[in-house]
C-alpha cells in the first residue's frame, strides 16, 4: 500500500474502510520480514517490533485489531505479553495469536488459559495465516458489533425509562409547586385542593416506583441475578389464586378438566406472569377473559384468551421487547415492561409464551411449563420472601395500633438523611413509635444501641462502614429488627436472622402499618403474653375457585411457606394458599400437635410415618399421604425431638 494511502487510512479519510492494524511482535527478523511481506500482500496494514517491551509500548499506541507475538523471546516472552495486554482496559479485547516453532501441548493449553485466540506453529504457509488472521478479525468484529449492538439496546432501555418517569415526576413537581406557593387557579377550597393534590402526587409516585420496580426486575433477569426458588406445587390451584384476588366483576372466566397440574417451579415467579397476562387482557378488551389450563403431552399449558384490540400484524415480533407499546393502545396506561416480565418468568422454568392475535378480534397468549409427576419430586427450597410481598402489599390493610399500651422506642440506621427524615415522619405519625436516635453507620448505631436500648432498630442493608446484619449481634435480647432497604437480594438471609419484616422503599404508610402490627404482637408475645390456640376440633374457611370449604386443623397435614402466604395441605391430599404467614400459623396451632420442623414448614405429628437419616447428621419426616418428605433443619432437629418424645396420638 502507497504511504499515502496507508496515512489516509489512519486518519480514517478513505472511501472505504481502513484496512486492518496488525501488530507483529517477534525477535527474528528474516521472519518478520517474510510475516509482514505475507499480511500485506494480503491487504493488511502491518507494524512489525522484535521486542516485547516495544511491543507493549507499540499496542498502547496504535491500539491494533490484532497482535501476532512470538512465544519464545528473550527478556519478556509471548505469555507475559499476553498477559500485560489483558491487563490493559483498552487493550483487553484484542485477539492475541501466538506464533511459535514449539508446539508442545501444555505450552498450547497455558497459553489458551491465559486468553490467548489461535496458536500457530513455524514454518506456516501464506494461506494458513491469512486464513487464521482473517477468522480472528472477523471474530473480533462480529464480537465489537454484539457489543454496539448491546449498548445500543441499553441505551434504548434507558430512555424508555427516562421517557415513561418524565410524566409522573413533571406530575409531583407541578403539584409541589402548587403546594408550596398556596395558589390554584379555581381552587374551590384549600383542604379539598390540598386532597386532590396529594392523591395526584402520589398516583404519580406509584407509576413511578412501578416504573423502576420492573427495570430493576428485567436488569436483574438479563444479569442472572434474579432469585428462582423452585418447589413442588399445584399449577391449577396457584392459578385459581390469582383468578380469585383479580375478582373483576366476573370477567374472568377458568376452565381446567384437570385434578391437578403438579409442577416444579417458583410459583412466586409465575404468579408474576400470570398477574401481567390477565393485566393486560383485562386492559385491552371489554368482555370476557377465558383462562384454559390443560395437560398437554409433557407439559402444563395455560391460555388466556380475550376478544379485546388484538395486536397489528407489523408489530407483533416487538411484543416482548422492554418498553414496546402497540401502536393501537391508545392513551391505555402502561409502560411496556408487563410482557417482557412474562417472558423473562416463564424462560426461567425452561418453559415458552407465545400468541395469536387478529387485530380488532382479540389475542390468545398460550404458556408451557414443563409438568412433573407428583411421585418425582423431591426436595423443595426456600420461597422468594420479597416478590410474594410485592403481591400481599397491594391487598393489604392498615393495621391500627393498639390502645391503651405505650409507645415503642425505636432507632433508624440509614446513611442517607432524607430517608431518615421521611421514615422518621412516617413512624412518629403511626402513633405507636418514638424515635430516639439516628444514625448513618452501623459504628453510630452501636452506640445509640448501647445507650437507649430500643426495642426496635429500623434497619438499612447496605451502610458505609458495613451490611447492617453486623449490628444484630449488638442487639439486646429485647430488641427486634425491621429491615428498610432497596436491596430486595437479601430478603432471605434477613428472614433467616428472624427480623419481623423486610421493607423495600419507598415504604408507604399502609405497609408500615402492617409492620407495626406484626411488631406489636411480637413484643406481646415477648411481654408473657399469649394469643388464644386453635382446638384440634376448631375448623377454618378455605376459599378457592371452584370451592368453599371447612377444615378442621386436626385435618391438616403440613403447612409450607410461601412468603406472605402459606400452603396448606390436609388429610384428603388437597391443598390451598392461604394469606398467613407461617409465623402466625406457629402462634395459632395446637402445640403439643403441631411442630415446626424448618424455616419453610410446620408439621402435624399425627400424620408422621417415620423420619429418615440423612448423610451429615440431616433428618427429613414422611408424612401420611404425601410423597413428598418434608426436610427438618438442624436448628429444629431437637424441638421436633422433644414433642416427639411428649406426643401422644
Amino acid at each position: 500500500m502507497p504511504d499515502n494511502e496507508r496515512a489516509r487510512a489512519k486518519e480514517g479519510k478513505t472511501d472505504d474502510n481502513p484496512p486492518d492494524q496488525i501488530l507483529l511482535i517477534d525477535d527474528d527478523a528474516d521472519f518478520s520480514r517474510l510475516i509482514v511481506r505475507f499480511l500485506r500482500k494480503g491487504g493488511f496494514e502491518v507494524t512489525s517490533v522484535n521486542s516485547g517491551d516495544e511491543g507493549i509500548r507499540a499496542a498502547t499506541r496504535l491500539r491494533p485489531g490484532l497482535v501476532i507475538c512470538d512465544l519464545d523471546m528473550p527478556g519478556m516472552n509471548g505469555y507475559t505479553v499476553l498477559g500485560r495486554l489483558r491487563q490493559d482496559p483498552n487493550l483487553a479485547d484484542t485477539p492475541v495469536v501466538f506464533l511459535t516453532g514449539n508446539s508442545k501441548p501444555e505450552q498450547v493449553r497455558a497459553g489458551m488459559n491465559l486468553g490467548a485466540d489461535d496458536y500457530l506453529t513455524k514454518p506456516i504457509k501464506s494461506e494458513e495465516l491469512l486464513s487464521a488472521v482473517r477468522a480472528r478479525l472477523e471474530r473480533a468484529r462480529i464480537g465489537r458489533l454484539s457489543q454496539e449492538q448491546q449498548v445500543e439496546r441499553a441505551l434504548r432501555m434507558f430512555s424508555g425509562v427516562v421517557h415513561d418517569l418524565r410524566d409522573p415526576l413533571f406530575a409531583v413537581l407541578g403539584y409541589t409547586n402548587m403546594l408550596r406557593q398556596d395558589t390554584a387557579p379555581q381552587q374551590p377550597q384549600p383542604e379539598e385542593r390540598d386532597s386532590r393534590i396529594l392523591n395526584r402526587m402520589q398516583q404519580a409516585l406509584a407509576r413511578m416506583q412501578a416504573i423502576v420496580e420492573e427495570t430493576l426486575f428485567l436488569a436483574k433477569s438479563r444479569m442472572q441475578r434474579l432469585p428462582f426458588d423452585p418447589q413442588s406445587f399445584d399449577l391449577r390451584v396457584l392459578a385459581e389464586q390469582v383468578i380469585t384476588d383479580q375478582a373483576q366483576g366476573g370477567r374472568l372466566q377458568f376452565e381446567c378438566v384437570e385434578e391437578e397440574c403438579r409442577m416444579v417451579g417458583d410459583p412466586l415467579r409465575l404468579r408474576q406472569a400470570l398477574e401481567n397476562l390477565l393485566a393486560n387482557a383485562l386492559k385491552y378488551s371489554e368482555g370476557a377473559v377465558l383462562i384454559t389450563l390443560s395437560r398437554w403431552q409433557e407439559s402444563c399449558r395455560i391460555e388466556i384468551q380475550d376478544k379485546g384490540i388484538g395486536i397489528p400484524e407489523a408489530e407483533r415480533a416487538r411484543v416482548f421487547d422492554p418498553f414496546f407499546r402497540a401502536s393501537n393502545t391508545g392513551d391505555k396506561p402502561g409502560h411496556g415492561l408487563g410482557l417482557p416480565i412474562v417472558k423473562t418468568c416463564v424462560d426461567l422454568h425452561g418453559g415458552a409464551v407465545s400468541f395469536a392475535s387478529e387485530v380488532g378480534q382479540g389475542t390468545t397468549f398460550t404458556v408451557e411449563l414443563p409438568a412433573t409427576s407428583s411421585r418425582t419430586v423431591r426436595a423443595s427450597s426456600v420461597a422468594d420472601h420479597r416478590s410474594s410481598t410485592i403481591a400481599a402489599e397491594a391487598r393489604a390493610t392498615a393495621s391500627p395500633a393498639l390502645e391503651g399500651q405505650s409507645k415503642l422506642t425505636a432507632i433508624i440506621v440509614d446513611d442517607d438523611p432524607l430517608v431518615r427524615d421521611v421514615l422518621r415522619d412516617l413512624l412518629t405519625r403511626s402513633g405507636e413509635i418514638e424515635v430516639v436516635g439516628e444514625a448513618g453507620s452501623i459504628a453510630q448505631a452501636r452506640q445509640w444501641v448501647l445507650e437507649r436500648a430500643p426495642r426496635v432498630v429500623f434497619l438499612d442493608i447496605n451502610l458505609p462502614d458495613g451490611l447492617g446484619f453486623e449490628l444484630l449481634e449488638h442487639l439486646g435480647a429485647g430488641t427486634s429488627a425491621v429491615f428498610v432497604t432497596s436491596a430486595e437480594e437479601y430478603a432471605v438471609s434477613a428472614f433467616d436472622t428472624d427480623a419481623v419484616d423486610y421493607l423495600l422503599k419507598p415504604v408507604s404508610a399502609e405497609r408500615l402499618q402492617k409492620t407495626l402490627g406484626r411488631l406489636r404482637q411480637r413484643l406481646g408475645r415477648d411481654d408473657g403474653t399469649t394469643g388464644t390456640r386453635l382446638q384440634l376440633s376448631d375448623t377454618f374457611l378455605v376459599k378457592t375457585m371452584s370451592e368453599k370449604k371447612l377444615i378442621k386443623v386436626r385435618e391438616v397435614r403440613s403447612l409450607i411457606a410461601y412468603g406472605e402466604y402459606s400452603w396448606v395441605y390436609w388429610d384428603e391430599g388437597k391443598g390451598a394458599l392461604l394469606r398467613k404467614p407461617l409465623k402466625q400459623w406457629e402462634t395459632e396451632l395446637p402445640e403439643d400437635r403441631f411442630v415446626r420442623v424448618h424455616r419453610n414448614a410446620i408439621i402435624n405429628l399425627g400424620f408422621m410415618e417415620r423420619v429418615e437419616k440423612l448423610p451429615e447428621g440431616r433428618l427429613q419426616v414422611h408424612l401420611r399421604n404425601s410423597d413428598k418428605p418434608v426436610s427438618v433443619s438442624l436448628r429444629l432437629a431437637p424441638a421436633l425431638n422433644r414433642k416427639l418424645k411428649a406426643f401422644r396420638p
